[in-house]
């Protein structure tokens, strides 16, 4: 049934392994680039065993498309995915500012106006002590766009 696929030279699965990983690069889903490799690998055996069966061939190029499939996603699941989730403050703003400096503009009724880098956040004071405008402060937090600071310590 399948006899044209022994007809096939290994280029054939080389060639297959190009057109999925070019589908790969255009949905990016790292999905196709499992079956890429396995195509990859049977142009490999073929070229070693040029003989096999259509019908092994077309077995034998799914078992590898599944497995590399489930191991490639373990892979990816356990290592990351090369960054895409690397800093989950990306689109926190406020919760990139933890740790940094800057000046008490204003302080009436607990909101205050703090200004760093020259930009303006609303705060919190971090344990309800009240603080002076012109004082310098440091971010322990964030909560929505609201900053929380305390007085800065030391001056270094």
């Amino acid at each position: 049934m399948f006899f044209w696929l022994e007809t096939l030279s290994p280029w054939w699965w080389v060639a297959l392994a190009l057109i999925l990983g070019a589908a790969e690069m255009l949905t990016m889903s790292l999905f196709l680039l499992w079956p890429a490799a396995a195509a990859l690998l049977m142009a490999v055996v073929v070229a070693v065993m040029p003989g096999m069966p259509g019908e092994l061939r077309l077995a034998v190029f799914a078992a590898l498309a599944i497995a590399l499939t489930f191991a490639g996603r373990a892979l990816v699941r356990r290592h990351g995915d090369g960054g895409a989730g690397a800093d989950s403050r990306l689109n926190a703003r406020a919760a990139q500012m933890v740790g940094r400096r800057g000046r008490l503009l204003s302080a009436t009724d607990g909101e205050l106006r703090v200004e760093i880098d020259g930009m303006q956040w609303a705060a919190r004071p971090e344990d309800d002590a009240p603080l002076t405008p012109g004082v310098l402060v440091e971010v322990t937090g964030a909560h929505g766009m609201i900053l929380r600071v305390r007085p800065r310590l030391n001056r270094s």
